[in-house]
């Protein structure tokens, strides 16, 4: 039987997942893996090596649908939630499994995320707090959310979910993937369902990935903007009330709107900044007007 289950949601781009699958075999020298990728709706049946299992929809479903469909009757101990457009380091799943054996209060762990250049992508979080929030819009910075940072393990709020080891046991005890967050926060929302039921989340720098982070998204950066406000409002609402929704959402579209008018007068920005900036905005005042990514 399986260590780790990989369970790998694909959007489309044969490349991406090509590059991904290849990474495998040298991320877990020492672990039995069962791989997993979800077709989700691709325009082509997807290619992958043999030994890898795929489901296909035939119709598009969100991020925790797909990821519970293949974790609700996995027997791995671990499972490792992964995107398409992600490349493992030789060894992380080795290290995470290894990490994961060494501190059985720990219910999900996150690498360290790199972009393709090799800069480091922030990957370890504080959570979304109203308060938090508010003074990001007094800073018009988040560099106070990043605990990635540094060379330390530590234990964080959240992770990152393009790459995340989690166990089984927590994932179940936290509920799974809550499937009404169709993309985006929901593995904020899961570390916070983890914590509660009594885990620890863990970022360990030691494993290391590469993210081409949006990939499978990038096409679509107003659908984007949509969902993300979308979800926002759905997690405020969840853990904070319906008040803290309205709050949260009325200063993220003041935080928006004062980056949006800075970026008219100050310099290295272009229209383009300013047109995002302002969409933001209007999607988090009105997140139920537009399309989002979930819409057809």
């Amino acid at each position: 039987m399986a260590d780790v289950t990989v369970s790998i949601v694909a959007g489309g781009d044969g490349r991406l997942l090509e590059a991904c699958l290849a990474s495998l075999p040298a991320a877990s020298r020492e672990t039995a893996v069962r791989t997993v990728v979800v077709d989700n709706a691709s325009p082509e049946p997807l290619q992958v090596p043999e030994g890898v299992e795929v489901v296909r929809n035939e119709s598009r479903r969100g991020f925790g649908a797909n990821h519970n469909a293949v974790l609700e009757g996995a027997e791995s101990r671990y499972a490792l939630i992964l995107n398409d457009d992600t490349e493992l380091d030789v060894e992380t799943i080795d290290r995470l499994k290894w990490f994961m054996d060494k501190n059985p209060d720990v219910g999900a762990v996150g690498p360290r995320l790199r972009f393709p250049d090799g800069r480091v992508q922030p990957s370890a979080f504080r959570f979304p707090t109203p308060a938090r929030v508010a003074l990001t819009l007094a800073t018009l910075q988040r560099a106070a959310w990043d605990m990635s940072r540094g060379e330390r393990i530590r234990r964080v709020d959240w992770i990152h979910g393009a790459a995340m080891m989690v166990r089984l046991a927590a994932y179940r005890d936290a509920g799974g993937l809550d499937e009404r967050f169709y993309m985006y926060l929901e593995d904020v929302d899961l570390c916070r369902g983890m914590r509660d039921a009594g885990w620890e989340v863990a970022f360990f720098p030691y494993a290391g990935i590469v993210h081409h982070e949006s990939s499978s998204t990038a096409g679509v950066p107003e659908r984007r903007i949509v969902q993300h406000a979308r979800s926002r409002g759905l997690y405020a609402r969840k853990h904070h009330g319906a008040a803290a929704e309205r709050f949260v959402q009325g200063v993220t579209a003041a935080m928006f709107a004062a980056r949006a008018g800075l970026a008219v007068v100050l310099p290295g920005y272009d229209a383009d900044d300013v047109r995002r900036f302002r969409a933001h905005a209007r999607a988090s005042l009105d997140p139920g007007s537009g399309d989002g990514i979930e819409e057809p």
